[in-house]
């Protein structure tokens, strides 16, 4: 079984499923969503924070099962290794009326938090592998449903927060200039409540209702 490849395909199915409940949220709520720019936005992010999570997937899973090494120094390298992806997205993000050079200050600690937290799940979904027939299966070994509820809320709510903080490195110029931190406010928003209502049905997906995984 290509391990890699699935954890790859389930982050970024959970990314996309997360992007297209933020942006039913988000709809009607700002002028914004008129405006084809803004999706086209949000479904680039999506490719891009599934690459990011590629890289430290991939990291993750070479270094198992020793995992041996400064963790602080692993958490530092794939810091710099998603700048590489974000040069990428940059490029190719052709969206009129924004200008973007990212603030790393702004990002980094969050990032890395991500970066951790990714790392140790990983690591986690491997040790219970072995004997499992499914990747349910396997999260059930890894994970109670309530750590697992915390954990995925975690890793969501920490990329709420870098988008909302990256809301200084995207320059909109005019005519939207001004209307930047009310959108940033509404996106914040919307991926919060599209975080809790995710979180809660992966949860009853994984581990079905109450009972001894809850």
């Amino acid at each position: 079984m290509d391990k890699v490849g699935v954890l790859c395909d389930k982050d970024k199915a959970m990314l996309d499923e997360f992007s297209k409940r933020v942006l039913q949220r988000i709809s009607g709520r700002t002028l914004f969503l008129h405006l084809r720019f803004i999706t086209d936005y949000l479904e680039a992010n999506v490719r891009k924070e599934a690459e990011k999570d590629r890289v430290v997937i991939t990291h993750a899973a070479a270094a198992f099962p020793s995992c041996a090494g400064d963790e602080a120094l692993v958490v530092d390298t794939l810091f710099e290794e998603t700048k590489t992806v974000d040069a990428a997205f940059v490029k190719t993000l052709f969206i009129p009326s924004i200008a973007i050079t990212v603030l790393y200050e702004d990002i980094a600690d969050i990032r890395k938090k991500r970066i951790r937290l990714l790392l140790e799940a990983v690591y986690g979904l491997l040790a219970q592998w072995g004997d499992a027939a499914s990747f349910e299966e396997c999260v059930r070994k890894a994970y109670s449903k309530q750590r697992f509820k915390e954990d995925l809320s975690e890793m969501l709510h920490l990329y709420s927060l870098e988008i909302r903080n990256l809301n200084n490195s995207i320059k909109f110029l005019p005519p939207f200039k001004g209307a930047v931190n009310f959108f940033a406010d509404a996106l914040f928003d919307a991926m919060q409540g599209a975080s809790t209502d995710l979180v809660r049905d992966c949860g009853k997906k994984i581990f079905g209702g109450d009972g001894p995984h809850a």
